[in-house]
């Protein structure tokens, strides 16, 4: 079980910026090139940032992992306004993922990987639901996934 989340008034460009900051320490970094971006730049949300940074972390690792055999990798943070609400989207260009497994991927325990627990992206939609969110992802095979944090 998670715990209630803590909320308070977060940044999203600050995020964006620790995010970052943290990839550069992921020991696959070189495999894709990691761009963000935040429009409004003084966008924030009321969230409980340790929560939804784990949420952002575990998206762009499993982006990065996607993206270990291509040679041009490309991951995209986003956080801005859709409809009258604030999101973040992590977009990668890796192998995308498969219609049949688009729901499978948030099942506990379910994974495509050899050394993958199961579990990343089902909390990371648990986190987004404590915060009255969404976790949701479209892919298109062989061009592009996105997941977005809608809050």
């Amino acid at each position: 079980r998670l715990p209630k989340p803590e909320m308070k008034a977060v940044r999203m460009e600050d995020l964006l910026s620790r995010l970052s900051v943290l990839y550069q320490s992921f020991e696959s970094r070189n495999k894709a090139e990691l761009m963000t971006q935040c429009v409004p730049p003084d966008l924030e949300i009321f969230a409980d940032e340790g929560m939804v940074s784990l949420c952002l972390v575990n998206l762009v690792k499993n982006a990065m992992q996607s993206n270990e055999d291509n040679s041009e990798g490309r991951i995209t943070v986003t956080a801005g306004m859709h409809n009258g609400r604030p999101e973040i989207t992590v977009a990668d260009n890796g192998p995308g993922i498969s219609t049949e497994l688009l729901e499978e991927i948030f099942v506990p325990f379910f994974t495509t990987r050899e050394d993958g627990s199961g579990i990343g992206l089902s909390i990371s939609r648990q986190i987004m639901r404590l915060h009255g969110g969404s976790l949701r992802v479209k892919s298109t095979p062989q061009k592009e996934t996105v997941f977005t944090m809608g809050f």
